[in-house]
């Protein structure tokens, strides 16, 4: 004879499940990127770039390009998607960028230099576009 088992709630059957998925993607690569593909790329923030060397890739990440190419919703997805102050002041570095105001303060928050990105982004393409015509 069976023992009654107690029911689980369903949303601790589901939080138990993501645990487990996150889990493996953090360790796996490879897994990560598949459960990735699923979705359009439009919806999902790209996971920030390493080199082989492990060190953050701020190229994939020029917020001038972005901004021209996706407009201002993509650059800030994209640049939030970002874990560290370090991360976001290299892709201003790499991105020919002056950042100014909050953004330099060396303890601005990441949607400080967040805001600092898109404003000198946003400043730079109207400087270009006011200069070809």
């Amino acid at each position: 004879m069976k023992t009654p088992s107690r029911e689980v709630p369903a949303h601790e059957i589901v939080e138990a499940l993501f645990d487990v998925i996150t889990e493996e993607a953090k360790r796996n690569e490879t897994f990560a990127r598949r459960l990735m593909s699923v979705y359009p790329e439009t919806i999902i923030a790209r996971t920030a770039s390493k080199k082989p060397d492990g060190k953050f890739d701020a190229a994939e990440y020029h917020a001038v390009n972005i901004l021209r190419n996706h407009g201002a919703a993509m650059l800030r997805g994209r640049l939030s998607s970002l874990r560290t102050k370090a991360e976001l002041r290299a892709v201003a570095k790499r991105s020919g960028l002056k950042l100014t105001g909050k953004a330099i303060a060396k303890n601005a928050s990441m949607s400080d230099i967040v805001d600092g990105i898109l404003t000198a982004a946003e400043h730079y393409v109207a400087q270009r576009g006011a200069a070809k015509k």
